[in-house]
């Protein structure tokens, strides 16, 4: 069946929020009373949007009252000046998507002058689909108070009629780089690569977590399972909070860190957004998940369970 503007788009993207417990929305274009009326349960939890210079000049995306919106319940804001899709996705195997931007006008909630558009619902939806969705988020920058305040500074310097939009395009932060997604969602690179090798033998959550890994880690899975391991192993090692994790394990006292210190460690320099799961990740699952990928691939570091706490530790390798 077809979502039509004006007929039964609206009403159908309200049902399909209501009915998941986690949404996240894709859409180029958001004007904050729309997003106000499908969030009545409270469960978007992510939104990537456009927000390109001019978009934002030209006010056809609303910009301090979303951003203000989103701080305010919880909603992870992302900018990519690449999006053009509109989807909302249940963070699972679900997704409505068409060509409606998340408007009143895009919506057909504007009396008779609102956009002629369609939508539809795929389910379920493939894990290369989810990989899809994963990889926009991915390489999206979210939008924290630094990148709001450049946006502003920007737009509130000018003035229309101007032809001289400058251009401020989506780039990757430092603070980008030590979100709790970007940790490892499975729980060892053999696993990982298992999965990738036949997703479909594996339960839907292991998918998912394999989807957000294959996007992190920019997976080439045409290549051989050699050369996966290989491109997984320089990935994770490079990776800026891998290294300070690393760093601060070798600085520390004892060369090692406990398992409630890297807990702590987390909480303490990660930004946790919505995972792109349906049901929360606790920090001690990323722990053991960070013990194996570490320990596998870096002979340096290795832990064990001297007292019922699994400690990591660093040994520096002669030669």
């Amino acid at each position: 069946m077809l979502f039509k503007s004006g007929h039964n788009l609206d009403r159908s993207v309200k049902g399909f929020i209501e009915a998941n417990d986690q949404i996240t929305i894709f859409s180029a274009y958001i004007k904050l009373d729309q997003l106000e009326a499908y969030n009545f349960k409270g469960n978007i939890d992510r939104i990537v949007v456009r927000w390109e210079v001019e978009d934002l000049v030209k006010e056809v995306s609303d910009f301090q009252v979303l951003y203000e919106f989103c701080k305010n319940y919880n909603i992870a804001l992302y900018r990519n000046t690449r999006i053009h899709l509109k989807a909302v996705w249940n963070n699972e195997n679900s997704v409505l998507f068409g060509s409606a931007n998340l408007t009143g006008k895009g919506m057909g909630e504007r009396g008779t002058n609102f956009n002629y558009e369609l939508a539809g619902i795929a389910n379920p939806i493939s894990f290369d689909d989810f990989s899809y969705l994963n990889h926009i988020i991915q390489v999206s920058e979210l939008v924290n108070d630094k990148l709001f305040l450049e946006l502003k500074n920007i737009v509130d310097e000018i003035e229309l009629p101007t032809i001289d939009i400058p251009v401020l395009p989506t780039k990757k932060s430092m603070e980008d780089e030590f979100l709790l997604s970007q940790l490892p969602m499975t729980a060892s690179p053999s696993v990982f690569l298992e999965i990738l090798a036949d997703p479909y033998t594996f339960c839907l959550e292991d998918q998912l977590k394999a989807a957000h890994d294959k996007a992190l880690y920019e997976v080439n899975i045409q290549a051989s399972t050699t050369e996966m391991y290989s491109q997984l192993k320089e990935k994770f090692n490079s990776m800026s909070i891998i290294r300070k994790l690393k760093t601060d394990i070798m600085e520390s006292p004892r060369n090692s860190m406990g398992y409630g210190q890297v807990v702590r460690w987390i909480q303490e320099n990660t930004t946790s957004v919505p995972t792109p799961m349906s049901w929360e990740i606790k920090k001690e699952q990323f722990v053991n998940n960070l013990y194996e990928w570490m320990c596998i691939f870096d002979s340096s570091f290795s832990w064990e369970t001297p007292s019922h706490s699994q400690i990591i530790y660093y040994c520096q390798l002669e030669g």
